[in-house]
């Protein structure tokens, strides 16, 4: 954490004016690509009949309602963080089982199908010019690209209070992994400090790598 602090008061020092662009576009970026995934969960949670995410004002775009100041610092400064989840009433499911899978899942998939548009308008660009203002869209699109990536592979890990720990209790154990409060807490609190340690940084660097240039290429050749 600290050496990404420090790398952003260097570059503020070298070129204030294109860290300040480059800030403000991680932000607008970063504050988009976690309201959109929130607000899937709800969404499909609605469309499964439980209103819980609506009635509570989590159907919405503005970021009060969605962000977490722990998770929105460490996407700053780690580059791979969460938001407060949407509450959800599994009670209120038509098909229980399904259902929960389908919200869980949600948010994962909207965030790869921003991935995979940001992908296709940055390969457009990268194609057929980026001089002048393009070259900024160029940049914020990439960005946007790897941040949604990155988010849907990050949100796949199976711990909770992650997507993949949701999905992978319901899909795969039939919901045999629940845990009691305290336990949760005890787990969630190891995992933050996994996350701030930057232990997993090297792995998840890794596989957005691999899959973003692969996407990139793939997209490339056919457009």
């Amino acid at each position: 954490m600290f050496s990404n602090i420090t790398s952003i008061i260097q570059n503020l020092r070298a070129d204030p004016g294109g860290t300040i662009i480059y800030l403000i576009m991680f932000t607008v970026g970063i504050l988009f690509s976690l309201i959109i995934h929130e607000c899937a969960h709800g969404y499909v949670a609605l469309k499964c009949g439980d209103p819980t995410a609506k009635m509570m004002g989590r159907l919405t775009l503005d970021p009060r309602k969605h962000l977490d100041p722990i998770g929105t610092i460490c996407m700053l400064f780690l580059r791979i963080g969460w938001a407060k989840p949407v509450p959800i009433n599994p009670n209120n499911f038509r098909n229980y089982r399904r259902d929960y899978i389908l919200v869980s899942l949600a948010g994962i998939c909207m965030n790869l199908i921003v991935f995979l548009l940001s992908t296709v308008v940055t390969v457009l660009i990268y194609k057929y010019g980026r001089a002048g203002w393009l070259n900024y869209v160029f940049q914020f699109f990439l960005m946007l690209a790897q941040m949604n990536l990155s988010l849907a592979i990050f949100n796949l890990l199976p711990v909770p209070p992650l997507d993949g720990y949701r999905f992978l209790d319901q899909f795969v154990f039939h919901g045999s992994l629940s845990m009691n409060p305290q336990t949760m807490r005890i787990v969630q609190i190891i995992f933050l400090v996994v996350c701030i340690s930057g232990l997993l940084n090297g792995l998840l660097t890794t596989v957005n790598s691999t899959v973003f240039n692969a996407v990139f290429k793939f997209i490339f050749g056919i457009l």
